[in-house]
């Protein structure tokens, strides 16, 4: 494939991920927002404009209080601009507040108590955890999760969880000393630590038994297509699942063959398939070559016949291999569904919320330390392809997807970092010890160097997002 092949190629996985990230990112920005701006009003403050997004206007209007609901053309951001802020640190001038009429200075930011302005401050960053809250409860009221127990299915071959003593029906019960009640939050400890060696204490036949292992880097397939992305393993699978189908992609193999969601595969050429992985195992190693399916559907048996199209892929060590795909997608896991109440869900809700931040705050103290590796941070660019590849599941993984991000927001605004939530709620604090602000001249320096800071992360995490393998810059220009 020459170069205008493989641009063509990254610019339509470039565009293609602009409308889920735009699904996701524009109603957080928007509660983030809208969180100011309704304890300002409540406050009393006056709110001159309501921006979602930076640079040029594509449209406006005015409400009847005269606030400038603008939408512009970069949604990476937005901000509630108050009728005192004369400069980017919110702080004005003594000369701006003295030029003010009493009913000017009424209406002004500045001039509330220090606990108004606090609360205006932090709005933004709580409403944008009510939001995950929110909508935390509806999924798991609704919906209810499905949660597959920590119990061992596999133990990989030569893996660091085979090394260190794991056993198939084996059961996690604690790592780190935090409780394991699923093996989604066995996925999670690992991803989190990195490569730093885990305490693991399992239950195995009755007997708690403890067990050290440390995480290993490994491709894992990431969507449909096959392609990779690096992440923490130990080498442990959990209960084998069924090879049932939960989703088929479109113009497939497995399309046309007939597949619908929810088949059972019961056989392939006669040979008994016990698990997705045994059909996988069958599949990848017969490119081009017809394959007969049984298939148990609404309790009855049907043959489907497909051939399995030649796809590269990557291996465990890295090399480029070719091997058969047909265009199925795993059902979920076989586990538990559990339903909640209303209240329970919120509790529930409350938890996943609070865990993110936990989670989150750990990833930053371990990539500080250097004992996690950097290239788990996103940038907008990372989040935008995520948001695609999690958009491809449905509509429920992305608004699960949307609330995690509006968790990470919200967590993100309030470092102690000038410029953003949490360097004013900083100022604040210092404010409240000495019974005096800071002097204009200090904030607007330390506006100046967490602007500085903001930039240069955002630059690193842009660098990390175009050179990670698999990313969307690698494909517009690999």
């Amino acid at each position: 494939m020459g170069f205008i092949e493989h641009a063509l190629v990254g610019l339509w996985a470039v565009l293609s991920n602009v409308w889920p990230f735009l699904l996701v990112l524009t109603p957080v920005i928007f509660i983030h927002e809208l969180g100011h701006f309704l304890v300002a009003r409540w406050c009393g403050v006056k709110v001159q404009t309501f921006s979602i997004g930076f640079g040029k206007e594509i449209f406006h209007f005015y409400d009847r209080y005269g606030t400038r609901w603008r939408f512009a053309w970069v949604p990476l951001g937005g901000y509630v601009k108050f009728m005192d802020d004369d400069n980017a640190s919110s702080f004005p001038s003594r000369e701006a507040l003295d030029r003010m009429t009493p009913a000017e200075r009424e209406g002004a930011f500045q001039t509330k108590p220090l606990a108004a302005r606090a609360a205006i401050v932090a709005a933004g960053p709580i409403a944008n955890f009510l939001l995950s809250i929110g909508i935390f409860t509806l999924l798991l009221t609704f919906l209810g999760e499905m949660v597959t127990p920590p119990r061992v299915g596999e133990v990989e071959a030569g893996s660091r969880a085979a090394a260190a003593g794991l056993k198939v029906d084996d059961t996690v019960v604690r790592i780190n000393g935090e409780d394991i009640a699923s093996f989604g939050e066995i996925d999670r400890m690992v991803a989190l630590y990195g490569n730093r060696p885990l305490t693991v204490v399992v239950d195995r036949a009755g007997k708690p038994v403890e067990l050290t292992v440390a995480p290993a880097a490994s491709g894992a397939a990431s969507d449909s297509a096959g392609k990779k992305t690096e992440r923490p393993t130990i080498g442990i699978l959990p209960p084998l699942m069924p090879a049932r189908v939960g989703g088929v992609v479109s113009g497939s193999p497995a399309a046309h063959a007939g597949f619908e969601a929810g088949d059972l595969i019961v056989s392939i050429d006669g040979t008994p398939i016990k698990s997705f992985k045994d059909m996988q195992a069958i599949v990848k190693a017969s490119a081009g070559r017809e394959l007969a399916f049984e298939v148990e559907r609404g309790g009855r048996t049907a043959r489907l016949v497909a051939t399995p199209e030649e796809r590269e892929a990557t291996d465990a060590s890295g090399s480029k291999i070719k091997q058969g795909m047909i265009g199925i997608r795993a059902a979920p896991p076989e586990g538990q569904l559990r339903r909640y109440g209303p209240i329970e869900a919120f509790g529930q809700a409350v938890g996943k919320t609070y865990a993110i931040v936990n989670d989150s705050v750990t990833a930053l103290y371990l990539i500080a330390t250097r004992s996690m590796s950097a290239d788990q941070l996103r940038g907008p660019l990372g989040i935008a392809e995520m948001s695609a590849q999690v958009a491809s599941w449905g509509v429920v993984p992305l608004i699960s997807f949307l609330a995690m991000i509006s968790v990470a927001i919200g967590f993100f605004n309030l470092l102690p970092v000038p410029v953003l939530d949490g360097g004013h709620l900083m100022f604040y604090a210092i404010e409240a010890v000495r019974r005096q602000p800071l002097s204009e001249r200090t904030q607007e320096i330390s506006f100046r160097i967490g602007l500085a800071l903001v930039l240069l992360l955002f630059i690193f995490v842009t660098i990390k997002d175009t050179t990670r393998p698999g990313g969307w810059f690698n494909s517009l220009f690999g």
